[in-house]
């Protein structure tokens, strides 16, 4: 058999390193999730895998709760699922599992300065598989904070929309990172799917 190499390596610079699933969740759903996630008392939120010392607020400030698969949440769990199937079918047929971790539910104040920078979602956890990509829901109204932008890095910065309900997903090994929020409350969901390591 012969073999056709494939040199130089093709250039993805300058394609759109996220993609964008709008209205994904009505204002009302977003605010039955923010009656949740704060029903579940976010506290600092940690960097690495250590969650009772790693509190480091020179790379990440905000709060989060963690909202595990239940009766009352499955709603959340299987949309989610539907959105991520039809998105990683039409763009990257990534190998998902399904998701390994719960979903994060994360606040960012205006009194905090509350940000986190650059960072690509890695998970070091034996027990759990690779992440794969990455989903964001955007909760709040964006007239109810400034700042507090979710960015992205492909070779050049890219800023995601913020508009209520929609739903950025991207490879997890994507650099990105949230902006300080100067005024108001930003609060979203985080997710991640995982499956087998990448060959």
């Amino acid at each position: 058999m012969s073999i056709y190499p494939l040199s130089p390596s093709p250039n993805f610079q300058g394609e759109t390193p996220y993609q964008i699933w709008e209205d994904g969740f009505t204002p009302d759903e977003c605010h039955r999730i923010i009656q949740y996630g704060e029903s579940l008392n976010p506290r600092p939120a940690t960097v690495g895998n250590d969650s009772d010392t790693n509190v480091v607020d020179s790379i990440r400030t905000s709060k989060t709760s963690w909202i595990d698969c239940n009766n009352d949440t499955k709603w959340l769990y299987e949309r989610l699922g539907n959105i991520l199937r039809v998105v990683n079918g039409m763009f990257w047929k990534f190998d998902i599992r399904g998701f390994h971790e719960h979903i994060q539910y994360t606040v960012y104040e205006g009194n905090d300065k509350g940000f986190y920078r650059w960072h690509v979602d890695n998970n070091m956890q034996s027990d759990v598989p690779p992440r794969k990509l990455s989903m964001t829901v955007q909760l709040s109204d964006p007239n109810e904070y400034t700042g507090g932008e979710l960015q992205l890095h492909d070779g050049e910065v890219q800023t995601a929309v913020n508009s209520r309900g929609h739903v950025i997903i991207f490879p997890s090994y994507v650099l990105h990172r949230v902006q300080p929020v100067t005024s108001g409350t930003r609060r979203s969901l985080v997710v991640w799917a995982n499956g087998p390591g990448f060959k």
